[in-house]
């Protein structure tokens, strides 16, 4: 059911309350956010894992400032009712000065809802001065790709009860900072559904379980773009091969001349035609 009207932190707040459960999907084009939005997606996410399927890069530290700035804005014109969260590439808020000068970009040029940093306890005082300065944030913690080269790649976190009750405190923390919301990645089930039940704001999950109050995956790995997904994404379609399909028919057609047919050109008229043809014939 396609979304009717502006879904607002408010809106998630009454789901979560309510102990319904929306939906968030990755977007990096405004074609794609219509199809979103008409397919009632609450949540859309311009995310830095636009890394692989957008920019061809082998990791998400490539994305650049400018280059995410412009495809939210571009999401947000394509779905302008959807809550846009927009993701914070790596080294763009290592202090809160940097962060509260690169988020406001997503803020006002962009019009995001929200922005997504990757983080732990370290960054408080960063998700409270961006709180402060009146941008709405939300932390993102448990596996956090930016950080995959510290500890040697893409680990799931807290699987330890040890880990499990930082992640759950440190959740905690960043809600009294001023956290709006907060996204678990690659968390057990029980601490995940344990931060969703401990904290006010929505909790989304990515590989978090279902006591999430939503969830999160990559829309190019769950309609069957990209290669090897992972264990927690679901194939909803298988999409490449239709449109490889496509393509190599159009290649076909073009080679063999089927493409452009009669129906596809733009006629002149027979009387300016034939002047074009008394011109040609005098040259």
């Amino acid at each position: 059911m396609a979304l009717e009207k502006k879904i607002t932190i408010a809106d998630l707040n009454k789901l979560k309350a309510a102990g319904q459960k929306f939906a968030m999907l990755t977007c990096y084009d405004a074609t794609m956010a219509g199809i979103q939005q008409d397919a009632g997606v609450e949540v859309i996410l311009v995310g830095d894992s636009l890394a692989g399927p957008v920019l061809g890069l082998p990791d998400t530290t490539g994305v650049d400032l400018d280059t995410s700035v412009t495809l939210t804005a571009a999401v947000r014109r394509g779905a302008p009712l959807a809550y846009l969260v927009a993701d914070m590439p790596y080294l763009t808020y290592t202090n809160p000065a940097q962060a509260i000068a690169n988020a406001g970009r997503y803020v006002v040029e962009a019009r995001a809802d929200i922005v997504k940093i990757e983080c732990d306890r370290r960054f408080l005082d960063i998700v409270a001065a961006m709180a402060t300065a009146g941008i709405p944030v939300m932390p993102h913690m448990g596996l956090t790709p930016q950080r995959a080269g510290q500890v040697g790649g893409y680990r799931v976190a807290g699987k330890t009860a040890t880990a499990a009750i930082e992640i759950i405190e440190t959740a905690e923390a960043m809600v009294q900072a001023g956290a709006s919301a907060l996204l678990l990645e690659a968390v057990p089930p029980e601490p995940a559904e344990m931060v969703a039940r401990r904290v006010p704001v929505p909790v989304i999950g990515c590989g978090a379980g279902p006591g999430c109050d939503g969830f999160v995956v990559v829309t190019h790995d769950m309609i069957g773009l990209t290669g090897r997904v992972p264990k927690f994404v679901k194939k909803y379609a298988d999409l490449r091969e239709p449109m490889r399909a496509a393509f190599a028919a159009f290649v076909g057609e073009c080679k063999s001349g089927a493409y452009p047919a009669p129906e596809h050109n733009y006629p002149m008229s027979a009387e300016e035609l034939a002047a074009l043809k008394d011109w040609a014939g005098k040259k």
